[in-house]
């Protein structure tokens, strides 16, 4: 785990962007990418790594039998989970939004789905709100481009967030 800069982190973006193409061409299958909230240029951490790997467990047991590939990854900008998944796009999202939402650290990341041909599955498309902010419960794109909060609000926030789920033990969501 080392400091990094923002170019370091653009490198590590695009980097993943061709992982996941290169697992979605391998297996025609849909992709899950699983990336931390987490600000700033020290990314991949104790705590980053912590929550990844919570949230990689959870999507274990939901997909179960049906993740054909995975790989988890710690990059510049920060830990990233990848697996291919025998499923529909459609029920990988609807599913990983159920993670998003009810599993105490699924706020802490975003979870993306790419049908077999790249394409992203949004929120939207199924009908589901955009993201709040876990601060103000304002819409997060809103806050994060208007930088309303600081990084040092955001990552107290995590960070508090995290020890408080491990304080208290692992929550499955048994899905």
């Amino acid at each position: 785990m080392i400091k990094v800069n923002a170019e370091q982190i653009l490198l590590a973006r695009e980097k993943r962007v061709e992982i996941q193409n290169y697992i979605s061409a391998r297996f025609g299958l849909p992709i899950l990418v699983v990336r931390v909230n987490y600000p700033g240029l020290d990314r991949d951490n104790n705590v980053t790594r912590g929550i990844a790997n919570y949230i990689k467990d959870e999507i274990s047991v939901s997909f179960a039998n049906n993740i054909i590939y995975s790989q988890l990854i710690f990059t510049a900008e920060g830990p990233i989970y990848i697996a291919a998944i025998k499923d529909t796009p459609t029920h990988i999202k609807e599913t990983s939004i159920k993670i998003e939402e009810k599993h105490p650290l699924g706020r802490l990341v975003d979870i993306d789905v790419y049908d077999s041909e790249g394409n992203g599955i949004s929120r939207g498309e199924l009908g589901y709100a955009m993201r709040k902010c876990y601060l103000c419960n304002d819409i997060a794109q809103c806050c994060v481009r208007s930088r309303k909060h600081s990084i040092e609000e955001v990552i107290e926030y995590i960070n508090n967030k995290y020890q408080e789920f491990v304080c208290h033990g692992d929550v499955s969501l048994g899905t």
